[in-house]
């Protein structure tokens, strides 16, 4: 059924990338003329300022009013920019500094362009110290928040992305990015969002905003140490290296979704590697060749409940003819293991629960609905907030199940595409 899917899709594919940009040309035409609303605006006095990219109809979700609650606490001067309508904008006077709504074209990055249009006619950005920007297709939650929003709005590197996505090729996760005053000012990035061309086909938002806005910024920055990720692979190294709860916590929480490229059975992994290097087959003396290759016994195959690195080393030493097999042996292998799983694709995608330990307060909305979560892996990152958010974050995930499933006609061949 896989084989014969992935041919529909095949075939459906021009037709799923003409409506997808027949779509995206409509939505231009119906924009066209428009120009943003600016609701209300507090006056600016030279503090950090949030700029806060908006979908949300009706009412904003309680996690992203916490958020903008966290950051006013801080300090900072809060831009909103929504793609469609609030019930009562006025009513957010109180809670945000600066309201714009915008017609529903150019999906965040197009609110972005807004936001920074808007603090660039104002002139803010000769006074401003630092922005940081970010969006709604993440939930947010209270754990960590607050020293999230610090480091983030204090620190002194140039460009400073949340996390690293490694898809197609290096670049910070454009959900949140930090820039310094200097960045701000750059005659660069200016002309990139004088420049940006809004669209809602979504590999061209990505190209020309994700992968265009880092490149900028790295082009912007000072040093190769003034474009960096908060959240890096090699925090997470360092961390998992000295602390063997985390360790042990980060293996016992790799992402489960069948859909996902990078899942293999992390403990079996280990095992093999652990059999290629260092086994070595018992035979008896006289069924021994001269200078023969020796191999690992094969009962190391029989199968074990293995949960931790203490565990895996059990089942080796008991089945290992002689001596005993050296903790730090397995331990290096595990690093490496979950080192590598970690440098694969979008890192908050395949790594949300290991990240909220370091101190991310978020996780993709989407990642069920891309298959990057299972429906456990949803149920075990609930687990880790406090009951409240659970019951938000997982209603808000389980709304969106996984495309590929759900999914009919030329919208499977646009998901199966990245189209959608």
């Amino acid at each position: 059924m896989k084989i014969i899917s992935r041919i529909q899709s095949a075939l459906l594919y021009p037709m799923a990338r003409a409506i997808v940009g027949a779509q995206s040309q409509r939505a231009r035409l119906r924009s066209w003329g428009k120009a943003p609303r600016l609701h209300h605006e507090a006056p600016y006095e030279g503090q950090p300022i949030l700029l806060l990219a908006l979908y949300q109809k009706g009412r904003l979700r309680p996690d992203l009013i916490r958020l903008i609650a966290a950051a006013r606490a801080q300090g900072l001067y809060v831009l909103a920019v929504n793609t469609l309508k609030v019930t009562a904008p006025d009513a957010l006077a109180g809670l945000v500094d600066c309201y714009i709504e915008r017609p529903n074209f150019g999906r965040d990055f197009g609110s972005y362009k807004t936001g920074f249009l808007h603090l660039y006619q104002r002139g803010w950005e000769a006074r401003c110290p630092r922005l940081v920007m970010v969006n709604d297709s993440v939930y947010y939650s209270t754990r960590g928040l607050a020293a999230f929003i610090e480091d983030l709005a204090t620190c002194e590197t140039e460009v400073l992305g949340a996390t690293e996505n490694y898809e197609i090729e290096y670049h910070l996760g454009s959900f949140c990015i930090s820039m310094a005053g200097g960045i701000l000012q750059s005659g660069r990035l200016r002309r990139y969002w004088r420049r940006y061309r809004l669209t809602d086909v979504r590999p061209l938002v990505i190209k020309r905003g994700e992968l265009g806005l880092s490149k900028t910024l790295k082009r912007c920055a000072s040093s190769e140490d003034d474009f960096a990720s908060l959240f890096s692979a090699a925090r997470f190294l360092s961390a998992i290296s000295a602390d063997d709860q985390f360790m042990a916590f980060a293996m016992n929480n790799i992402t489960t979704s069948r859909f996902n490229s990078a899942r293999r059975p992390l403990f079996a992994s280990i095992a093999r590697t652990f059999k290629d290097r260092y086994g070595v087959q018992t035979l008896a003396a006289e069924d021994l060749p001269k200078n023969s290759e020796m191999t690992l016994d094969s009962a190391l195959y029989d199968v074990s409940y293995v949960s931790d690195l203490d565990q895996l080393r059990a089942h080796f030493t008991r089945f290992l003819k002689t001596g005993d097999v050296q903790a730090g042996d397995l331990r290096t292998i595990a690093i490496a293991e979950l080192g590598d799983r970690f440098l694969f694709g979008s890192h908050i995608h395949h790594n949300a629960a290991a990240l909220l330990w370091l101190g991310v307060p978020f996780i993709k909305n989407d990642g069920l609905y891309r298959g990057a979560f299972s429906v456990e892996d949803v149920t075990r990152i609930g687990a880790l907030l406090p009951p409240g958010e659970a019951r938000e974050f997982m209603k808000l995930l389980l709304s969106r199940p996984y495309g590929g499933s759900t999914l009919r006609g030329w919208k499977l061949a646009a998901f199966a595409a990245g189209l959608i």
